[in-house]
């Protein structure tokens, strides 16, 4: 039998503090589960797209075999990935789009970044293929193409 002090104790452990900003942290538990779970462990590719509006530079990272591609600044240096992206990616509610809304080339990843109130930002990349992303709070970024396999249930 388990002491239930024990189990506040290794429900401690399992918890990682992740920096947010100079003086303030949160805890968040380890991803687990599900299909972005080994996500560090994951082979990626770096890239840079240049956004169509305003000709800034975005570092992106592309796990090919999970097909997400998020924010560069999404891993640091120790090769643990956290940012707004992915944790909705990974955790988040899955945004609910009506299958109605999704019509002619607007993306059902589209439609959930903006029913997540935040920002597309329309870009493209050196061989000139063109993507739209979901720009975050904390200024991280994903696919919306990620965001729609991952974050979005059509219903």
């Amino acid at each position: 039998m388990i002491r239930p002090a024990l189990l506040v104790a290794l429900a401690l452990t399992a918890c990682k503090s992740t920096e947010t900003s100079p003086g303030t942290s949160t805890t968040t538990a380890p991803v687990t589960t599900g299909p972005l779970a080994n996500l560090e462990s994951a082979p990626f590719v770096n890239e840079v797209w240049t956004s169509n509006d305003d000709g800034a530079q975005i570092a992106m990272i592309y796990y090919a075999q999970q097909n997400v591609r998020v924010s560069a600044t999404c891993r640091n240096g120790g090769g643990q990935l956290a940012c707004d992206a992915l944790k909705q990616l990974r955790q988040g509610p899955p945004v609910k789009v009506p299958k109605s809304a999704v019509k002619g080339n607007i993306s059902a990843g589209t439609k959930g970044c903006t029913a997540l109130k935040n920002t597309i930002v329309h870009a493209h990349d050196a061989q000139a293929n063109e993507d739209g992303f979901c720009k975050f709070a904390d200024g991280s970024f994903a696919a919306n193409g990620s965001l729609e396999q991952y974050g979005v249930t059509l219903e």
